[in-house]
Protein backbone atom coordinates (compact mmCIF):
# COMPACT_ATOMS: atom_id res chain seq x y z
CA UNK A 1 0.00 0.00 0.00
CA UNK A 2 1.85 3.01 -0.84
CA UNK A 3 0.95 6.02 1.47
CA UNK A 4 1.37 8.64 -0.75
CA UNK A 5 2.39 9.24 -4.50
CA UNK A 6 5.99 10.72 -3.99
CA UNK A 7 9.03 9.13 -5.82
CA UNK A 8 10.71 6.88 -3.24
CA UNK A 9 14.78 6.30 -2.94
CA UNK A 10 14.87 2.73 -2.28
CA UNK A 11 17.97 2.85 -0.30
CA UNK A 12 16.58 5.70 1.49
CA UNK A 13 13.28 4.10 2.24
CA UNK A 14 14.86 0.91 3.18
CA UNK A 15 17.49 3.19 5.67
CA UNK A 16 14.28 4.91 7.26
CA UNK A 17 11.94 1.73 7.65
CA UNK A 18 14.90 -0.79 9.11
CA UNK A 19 15.73 2.29 11.37
CA UNK A 20 12.44 2.76 12.61
CA UNK A 21 11.87 -0.78 13.45
CA UNK A 22 14.93 -1.28 15.79
CA UNK A 23 14.31 2.36 17.33
CA UNK A 24 10.13 1.70 17.81
CA UNK A 25 11.07 -1.99 19.21
CA UNK A 26 14.00 -0.28 21.17
CA UNK A 27 11.99 2.76 22.90
CA UNK A 28 7.93 2.45 21.64
CA UNK A 29 6.48 3.93 19.45
CA UNK A 30 5.98 7.56 21.41
CA UNK A 31 9.38 7.10 22.61
CA UNK A 32 10.89 7.56 18.46
CA UNK A 33 10.60 11.38 17.62
CA UNK A 34 11.33 11.76 13.92
CA UNK A 35 14.37 14.20 14.69
CA UNK A 36 15.92 10.87 16.67
CA UNK A 37 15.54 8.31 14.02
CA UNK A 38 16.87 10.69 11.05
CA UNK A 39 19.88 10.87 12.99
CA UNK A 40 20.38 7.47 13.13
CA UNK A 41 19.23 6.60 9.32
CA UNK A 42 21.67 9.18 8.61
CA UNK A 43 18.78 11.41 6.69
CA UNK A 44 17.65 14.73 7.05
CA UNK A 45 13.86 15.33 9.16
CA UNK A 46 12.39 16.35 5.66
CA UNK A 47 13.32 12.53 4.28
CA UNK A 48 10.96 11.17 6.54
CA UNK A 49 8.18 13.59 5.66
CA UNK A 50 9.11 13.34 1.68
CA UNK A 51 8.87 9.58 1.54
CA UNK A 52 6.07 8.92 4.05
CA UNK A 53 4.20 12.00 4.32
CA UNK A 54 4.34 11.96 8.49
CA UNK A 55 5.65 10.06 11.37
CA UNK A 56 2.14 8.04 11.58
CA UNK A 57 2.12 7.11 7.88
CA UNK A 58 5.78 5.66 8.93
CA UNK A 59 4.94 4.21 11.22
CA UNK A 60 1.93 2.05 9.56
CA UNK A 61 4.18 0.97 6.87
CA UNK A 62 6.47 -0.44 9.57
CA UNK A 63 3.86 -2.44 11.53
CA UNK A 64 1.80 -3.60 8.62
CA UNK A 65 5.35 -5.20 6.92
CA UNK A 66 5.94 -6.71 10.94
CA UNK A 67 2.72 -7.84 10.38
CA UNK A 68 2.65 -9.60 7.13
CA UNK A 69 5.58 -11.10 7.52
CA UNK A 70 4.67 -12.86 11.10
CA UNK A 71 1.09 -13.74 9.47
CA UNK A 72 3.14 -15.63 6.69
CA UNK A 73 5.30 -17.20 9.05
CA UNK A 74 2.34 -18.66 11.44
CA UNK A 75 0.48 -19.88 8.11
CA UNK A 76 3.27 -21.87 7.21
CA UNK A 77 3.27 -23.61 10.34
CA UNK A 78 -0.37 -24.57 10.33
CA UNK A 79 -0.06 -25.20 7.38
CA UNK A 80 2.88 -27.71 8.18
CA UNK A 81 0.98 -29.04 10.97
CA UNK A 82 -2.23 -29.71 9.26
CA UNK A 83 -0.42 -31.73 6.67
CA UNK A 84 1.66 -33.99 9.31
CA UNK A 85 -1.76 -34.24 11.07
CA UNK A 86 -3.48 -35.61 7.81
CA UNK A 87 -0.79 -37.84 6.88
CA UNK A 88 -0.85 -39.75 9.79
CA UNK A 89 -4.55 -39.81 10.71
CA UNK A 90 -5.02 -37.74 13.84
CA UNK A 91 -6.24 -34.39 14.65
CA UNK A 92 -3.51 -31.65 15.36
CA UNK A 93 -1.84 -31.65 18.14
CA UNK A 94 -2.49 -28.86 21.04
CA UNK A 95 0.80 -28.28 21.62
CA UNK A 96 1.95 -27.97 17.70
CA UNK A 97 -1.47 -25.63 17.59
CA UNK A 98 0.08 -23.50 20.67
CA UNK A 99 3.55 -23.01 19.33
CA UNK A 100 2.36 -21.61 16.14
CA UNK A 101 0.96 -19.12 18.37
CA UNK A 102 3.93 -18.88 20.09
CA UNK A 103 6.83 -18.57 17.69
CA UNK A 104 5.99 -15.64 16.18
CA UNK A 105 6.54 -13.56 19.13
CA UNK A 106 9.25 -15.40 20.84
CA UNK A 107 11.98 -16.71 18.37
CA UNK A 108 15.71 -16.13 18.32
CA UNK A 109 15.85 -15.72 15.26
CA UNK A 110 14.12 -12.42 14.91
CA UNK A 111 13.48 -11.10 18.56
CA UNK A 112 12.59 -8.08 17.94
CA UNK A 113 9.38 -9.19 15.96
CA UNK A 114 7.98 -10.06 19.21
CA UNK A 115 8.26 -6.77 20.68
CA UNK A 116 6.88 -4.72 17.85
CA UNK A 117 4.02 -7.15 17.86
CA UNK A 118 3.39 -6.12 21.23
CA UNK A 119 3.87 -3.23 20.72
CA UNK A 120 1.02 -3.35 18.35
CA UNK A 121 -1.64 -5.54 20.09
CA UNK A 122 -1.29 -3.31 23.67
CA UNK A 123 -1.35 0.29 21.71
CA UNK A 124 -4.61 -1.19 19.97
CA UNK A 125 -5.99 -2.30 23.28
CA UNK A 126 -5.20 0.38 25.42
CA UNK A 127 -5.31 3.49 23.02
CA UNK A 128 -6.80 2.47 19.44
CA UNK A 129 -6.09 4.94 16.62
CA UNK A 130 -6.83 4.80 12.70
CA UNK A 131 -3.59 2.69 11.81
CA UNK A 132 -4.14 0.11 14.75
CA UNK A 133 -7.33 -1.12 13.52
CA UNK A 134 -6.18 -0.79 10.04
CA UNK A 135 -3.06 -3.20 10.81
CA UNK A 136 -5.30 -5.64 13.23
CA UNK A 137 -8.64 -5.32 10.71
CA UNK A 138 -6.97 -5.79 7.40
CA UNK A 139 -3.35 -8.07 8.38
CA UNK A 140 -4.41 -10.19 11.31
CA UNK A 141 -8.23 -10.98 11.84
CA UNK A 142 -7.98 -12.88 8.80
CA UNK A 143 -5.30 -15.05 10.74
CA UNK A 144 -6.91 -15.24 14.05
CA UNK A 145 -10.04 -16.83 12.14
CA UNK A 146 -7.87 -19.25 10.41
CA UNK A 147 -6.05 -20.00 13.66
CA UNK A 148 -9.33 -21.01 15.48
CA UNK A 149 -10.23 -23.19 12.76
CA UNK A 150 -6.97 -25.21 13.37
CA UNK A 151 -7.39 -24.83 17.11
CA UNK A 152 -10.79 -26.12 17.08
CA UNK A 153 -9.76 -29.04 15.40
CA UNK A 154 -6.86 -29.30 17.89
CA UNK A 155 -9.20 -29.66 20.81
CA UNK A 156 -12.94 -29.98 19.73
CA UNK A 157 -14.43 -30.48 23.10
CA UNK A 158 -14.50 -26.68 23.39
CA UNK A 159 -17.71 -24.65 22.28
CA UNK A 160 -17.22 -22.09 19.91
CA UNK A 161 -17.84 -19.23 22.99
CA UNK A 162 -15.08 -21.09 24.53
CA UNK A 163 -12.97 -21.05 21.95
CA UNK A 164 -13.14 -17.57 21.21
CA UNK A 165 -12.40 -16.78 24.81
CA UNK A 166 -9.32 -19.18 24.88
CA UNK A 167 -7.89 -17.16 22.20
CA UNK A 168 -8.58 -13.90 23.77
CA UNK A 169 -7.15 -15.10 26.71
CA UNK A 170 -3.90 -16.81 24.80
CA UNK A 171 -2.69 -13.61 23.31
CA UNK A 172 -3.34 -11.64 26.18
CA UNK A 173 -1.11 -13.90 28.15
CA UNK A 174 1.66 -13.67 25.73
CA UNK A 175 1.44 -10.01 25.71
CA UNK A 176 1.82 -9.34 29.36
CA UNK A 177 4.64 -11.82 29.18
CA UNK A 178 6.40 -9.78 26.25
CA UNK A 179 5.94 -6.98 28.33
CA UNK A 180 8.07 -8.22 31.30
CA UNK A 181 11.09 -9.18 29.83
CA UNK A 182 13.96 -6.96 31.10
CA UNK A 183 16.91 -8.28 33.29
CA UNK A 184 15.45 -5.81 36.13
CA UNK A 185 11.64 -6.79 35.58
CA UNK A 186 9.05 -7.80 37.91
CA UNK A 187 9.69 -11.49 36.99
CA UNK A 188 13.12 -11.21 37.86
CA UNK A 189 12.83 -9.54 40.81
CA UNK A 190 10.40 -11.92 42.49
CA UNK A 191 12.26 -15.01 41.70
CA UNK A 192 15.39 -14.52 42.36
CA UNK A 193 16.56 -14.78 38.98
CA UNK A 194 15.11 -18.13 38.94
CA UNK A 195 13.04 -17.36 36.06
CA UNK A 196 14.87 -15.85 33.17
CA UNK A 197 12.29 -13.45 30.64
CA UNK A 198 15.33 -13.30 29.11
CA UNK A 199 16.04 -16.90 28.22
CA UNK A 200 14.22 -17.66 24.86
CA UNK A 201 14.45 -21.19 25.65
CA UNK A 202 13.09 -21.21 29.44
CA UNK A 203 10.35 -18.58 28.28
CA UNK A 204 9.18 -20.39 25.28
CA UNK A 205 9.19 -23.21 27.20
CA UNK A 206 6.98 -21.69 29.94
CA UNK A 207 4.73 -19.78 28.02
CA UNK A 208 3.45 -23.12 25.45
CA UNK A 209 3.33 -25.13 28.67
CA UNK A 210 0.93 -22.55 30.01
CA UNK A 211 -1.34 -21.99 27.14
CA UNK A 212 -1.31 -25.90 26.13
CA UNK A 213 -3.19 -26.60 29.99
CA UNK A 214 -5.31 -23.88 29.36
CA UNK A 215 -6.71 -25.46 26.69
CA UNK A 216 -8.33 -28.25 28.77
CA UNK A 217 -12.23 -29.70 28.88
CA UNK A 218 -14.90 -27.67 30.68
CA UNK A 219 -13.64 -30.14 34.01
CA UNK A 220 -10.06 -28.51 33.99
CA UNK A 221 -8.62 -31.84 32.65
CA UNK A 222 -5.73 -31.17 30.31
CA UNK A 223 -5.92 -31.03 26.50
CA UNK A 224 -6.44 -34.65 25.07
CA UNK A 225 -3.97 -35.44 22.03
CA UNK A 226 -0.45 -34.49 23.34
CA UNK A 227 2.39 -35.10 21.31
CA UNK A 228 4.49 -37.98 21.36
CA UNK A 229 7.71 -37.97 22.14
CA UNK A 230 10.30 -38.99 19.34
CA UNK A 231 12.90 -41.32 20.34
CA UNK A 232 16.24 -40.53 18.51
CA UNK A 233 17.10 -43.48 16.39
Amino acid sequence: MRLNNRPRSGDTTTAILNVAEEMFAEHGIDGVTTRALSERAGVNMAAVNYHFGNKDNLTLEVFRDVARRTVERRLASLARIEAEAETEGRAPYPRDVVEALVDAYVNEDSPRTGILLAHLVLQHRVRPTEWTRAIVREELDGFAVRYMEVLHRAVPHLSERQLHWRYHLMVGAVMMSLSDQRSDGRMGRLSGGVADPQDFNQFKEELVAFLTASLGGPDGSGAGGARPVREDT
